[in-house]
């Protein structure tokens, strides 16, 4: 990469990074008291964890960029703040379509701010999250699929998240939940999520999450592989491999 694109990705990132509401966005994460949840040190591992993803990222696009057809374009469906410095990467350094999906709330309207406050540093118009309908006609076909840690989520998924995390009747436990129809919901958001993948693309997920995509993956005919390394998650700690995705 040459000299303007580091500069323009370090002013983007310093210029999103002052626009976020710390503060505010440590009340979506901690419960009580959110005051420092979002320290220097936690913002640091972050961006780190997040630019450690880039990396390797970069590295599996170069080894596929021989691949016909291939879009060019990373599907993010539940990414939250950890994700941003990636989500900037892709689009400044990497020249990377990128679609962001997620629930509407205060740290997706967050994540809004930011991008805009970013976009005049990137040089070119970066992303903004959707937060109502999208399905295949509105993304456009991806050859990486950013799905993790988001079947796990307690808020959205609390019967699931239990069952994926093994803690069921265990106090760990969050209780409460739907397990029916969050299986349903899971089903239905995964399903539209594959419908935006060319046939040979990657999928970014989690090994709690790894089964349930990969028993739909074969109601569709395709198949997940996951490869033996990971990296852990800089919030949550889940392990994250790329997996890669086929169909006929």
């Amino acid at each position: 990469m040459d000299q303007r694109t580091i500069d323009r990705f370090g002013a983007a990132v310093a210029a999103a990074e002052t626009a976020l509401p710390w503060e505010d966005l440590g009340a979506v994460y901690c419960e009580g008291d959110a005051r420092g949840f979002f320290d220097d040190e936690r913002i640091g591992h972050m961006r780190d964890t997040a630019l450690a993803f880039a990396e390797d990222l970069a590295e599996l696009y170069e080894r596929r960029a021989a691949l016909p057809n291939a879009p060019r374009k990373t599907l993010f469906v539940g990414a939250a703040t950890a994700e941003l410095w990636l989500v900037l990467f892709e689009r400044i350094v990497l020249q990377r379509k990128v679609a962001w999906v997620n629930l509407p709330g205060p740290e997706s309207a967050a994540l809004d701010r930011a991008l805009a406050a970013a976009e005049p540093h990137a040089g070119q118009p970066l992303p903004r999250l959707r937060t109502g309908g999208w399905n295949r006609a509105e993304i456009g076909p991806v050859d990486h699929l950013w799905f993790a840690s988001v079947l796990t989520d307690p808020e959205t998924f609390p019967a699931l998240h239990d069952e994926l995390y093994e803690r069921v009747g265990s106090p760990e436990a969050v209780g409460g939940g739907h397990p029916k129809r969050e299986r349903e919901q899971a089903q239905g958001l995964i399903l539209r999520a594959f419908d935006c993948l060319v046939g040979d693309a990657l999928v970014t997920t989690s090994d709690e999450e790894q089964p349930v995509l990969r028993a739909a993956a074969r109601e569709l005919g395709a198949t997940l592989d996951a490869p033996s390394d990971a990296r852990e998650s800089a919030l949550v700690g889940d392990l994250l491999r790329h997996c890669l995705w086929r169909r006929a």
